[in-house]
């Protein structure tokens, strides 16, 4: 998900990218605590009868499914935000603040988006200035990709066009 931001206070364009999650933290917190409890209330019956053995691999089992839905949604709260302001382009990526940050000067800038000769690859979107290329929207999809890398080349030449979700510099709300 690509949202674009215009006229900022210290940059003149701002594209926040997501990546689209279906569940917030709180629900799949209720979805894990669903798992389990109907994990354990499966469980009951056998450890009555006596398998009670079966326990600590339905413990191994919830905590292996805990730790993997965990790393996703880790993974779904990343952001990326491209500030461009009129001489310079900041990236910044983190999750609840910014982890990584590169800042390139606007005019040696270039956007790349690199196709892949395997067509079932996605391709690749990359920012490119004084021999250093900043990967970004690695979990757009292609369409979304392809138009970013459209809007992001016209921004830097600094044309706007109107299919473009940038309309200009407008005041700050």
């Amino acid at each position: 998900m690509v949202a674009v931001e215009c006229g900022l206070k210290e940059c003149q364009y701002c594209y926040v990218l997501r990546p689209n999650r279906s569940l917030t933290w709180r629900q799949n917190l209720l979805f894990l605590g669903g798992l389990s409890g109907v994990t354990l209330v499966g469980m009951a019956p056998l450890v009555a009868m006596g398998f009670w053995p079966v326990l600590p691999f339905a413990g191994l089992e919830l905590l292996v499914v805990g730790i993997g839905l965990y790393r996703v949604m880790c993974r779904c709260h990343e952001c990326e935000v491209i500030y461009v302001a009129a001489d310079s382009i900041r990236i910044e990526r983190g999750r609840r603040g910014p982890r990584q940050s590169w800042v390139l000067t606007r005019a040696w800038t270039q956007v790349v988006l690199k196709v892949c000769p395997r067509q079932w690859y996605p391709s690749r979107l990359l920012i490119r200035g004084h021999g250093r290329s900043v990967e970004v929207g690695r979990f757009l999809v292609e369409e979304e990709r392809k138009k970013l890398a459209r809007d992001l080349a016209r921004c830097l030449r600094g044309e706007v066009s109107g299919d473009s979700p940038i309309s200009g510099p407008q005041e700050p709300k």
